[in-house]
């Protein structure tokens, strides 16, 4: 009985609860006249509260018309008050530049989530059924999908729901007349124009004939397996994911390439699908052949080396990580603070301030210890009486933090010799385009801190040091 095994299905997926609202879509035929109609017959038990949607996409004339009446006067039998929108898809095609299927789905989808909001429902309701799983899983096929297109339709999708997926043209229909119900036949469905209905109407009687069996069952227990290896798969590749991520913000993801070079070729590729996700929010627009060049830009691609992708995103090798984001060269905006000797300056640039102390110990071992229990990479020490007779500085006139200047210096800890601090970004393969980001302490062209890296050997703390001046950064939330 379709009403029990629609039934279980809804148990099984979860996808009605008590109480819930739902917008059902309707077009007037078979599929959605038994949705609407099982939907109904269990309303009072679940207490549903059902809101029929039709989309006129004023495409066929007087039999559009038709079909608005019918569903008016369908739901009006039930007692239910239908919402009918006229659209003109033809023109939202031309307009937006997409075939007629795409622009008849998107308006749909459009009105049933405005219809939700107005009346605070829950759940949007369509009548896919096994056909047309079967159809889509040919159809993606056909296009070159890869195993996560396999899966096919899902029974739950956000707030959508498929409560016939596993019923059956045939089944549906017999319900249809069982109930003394009718429905009507769109006439489009018979055109070979749409290529859903080549596969339906051509394709899938071919294939029936040429195998000697129907393959639907065949397809949807392979859609099945592929369900399971790819949850697993998906699972695992979300592991790796968080493992192999370095950074991620507004359109941007790194990620870091010993760990991508680690990675099985199947977990890889997802997890350069999940960087692009995070990087354009959108789960698609990555095709097979970006995944093809993104992996050798990891195997065998040179620093600095690039590929532009969809959605004006671009993917750049770093010496150490992939970063995928927006295309175009990022210029970092300049920023410089002067700094009080002693006291807080708030840097706005990094959301962050900067905590200068001058400290003064009896003995050098207080000294050591005291730096030993506070040595972290956000804080460093210095001589602070060996500025001062560098630089004569007092006050705050010379200590400021800003990112770098053309002519910066720098002397790293336990170095033999100053060098451009170009030369040291280099050597220490710091990413061309972090480096105008970082936050420098610096008197004139001397850098004397890389906040977070290295500091400057000419100041460093020795067994003659009598004054330390404490520099700590605090990143705020």
């Amino acid at each position: 009985m379709l009403k029990q095994q629609v039934l279980d299905t809804i148990k099984k997926y979860e996808l009605i609860n008590y109480g819930d609202g739902i917008v059902v879509g309707i077009s007037g035929g078979y599929d959605s006249v038994c949705l609407l109609h099982i939907l109904y017959s269990i309303s009072e038990v679940f207490c549903l509260k059902l809101y029929p949607v039709h989309i006129n996409h004023m495409l066929r004339g007087e039999e559009a018309l038709r079909d608005e009446n019918f569903v008016k006067a369908l739901c009006a039998s039930l007692g239910l008050e239908a919402v009918v929108k006229r659209i003109d898809i033809a023109e939202r095609a031309r307009t937006e530049k997409i075939s007629l299927e795409e622009a008849g789905r998107d308006a749909r989808y459009e009105e049933f989530e405005r219809v939700i909001k107005e009346t605070g429902a829950d759940k949007i309701a369509v009548a896919h059924s096994k056909n047309d799983q079967v159809e889509t899983l040919l159809m993606r096929i056909f296009r070159g999908t890869g195993p996560e297109g396999l899966k096919g339709i899902e029974y739950r999708r956000g707030n959508i729901i498929r409560p016939l997926l596993e019923a059956d043209r045939v089944q549906i229909e017999h319900y249809v007349t069982e109930n003394g119900l009718e429905a009507i036949t769109d006439s489009s469905n018979l055109h070979t124009d749409y290529f859903r209905n080549r596969i339906r109407l051509q394709v899938i009687p071919q294939i029936n004939s040429a195998v000697g069996s129907d393959i639907t069952e065949n397809l949807l227990r392979l859609s099945k397996i592929v369900v399971a290896d790819e949850d697993y798969l998906r699972y695992n590749s979300e592991l790796y994911y968080q493992n192999a991520l370095l950074k991620k913000g507004k359109a941007y993801a790194e990620l870091d390439l010993k760990q991508l070079c680690k990675m099985h070729q199947a977990i890889c590729s997802r997890v350069l699908r999940m960087a692009f996700t995070d990087a354009c929010k959108s789960v698609t627009g990555l095709e097979f052949v970006h995944i093809e060049k993104l992996l050798q830009l990891i195997a065998n691609g040179r620093t600095g080396a690039r590929l532009d992708l969809p959605l004006e995103l671009m993917a750049q090798r770093s010496y150490n990580s992939l970063i995928i984001k927006k295309q175009g060269e990022e210029t970092a905006e300049k920023f410089e603070y002067r700094l009080k000797v002693t006291g807080d300056t708030d840097i706005e640039i990094k959301n962050g301030i900067i905590k200068t102390n001058v400290l003064n110990f009896g003995t050098i071992e207080e000294c050591k210890e005291f730096i030993k229990d506070r040595k972290s990479s956000d804080t460093a020490f210095f001589d602070f009486e060996k500025l001062q007779e560098k630089y004569k500085l007092k006050n705050d006139l010379q200590l400021v933090v800003r990112n770098r200047l053309d002519g910066d210096i720098f002397k790293p800890l336990k170095s033999n010799g100053t060098k451009k601090l170009k030369e040291y970004f280099i050597d220490n393969k710091i990413p061309k385009n972090d480096r105008n980001k970082l936050p420098l302490i610096a008197i004139n062209k001397e850098i004397i801190w890389i906040i977070g890296n290295k500091t400057s050997d000419n100041y460093k703390v020795t067994d003659n040091t009598k004054s330390v001046l404490m520099i700590t950064f605090i990143q705020l939330n």
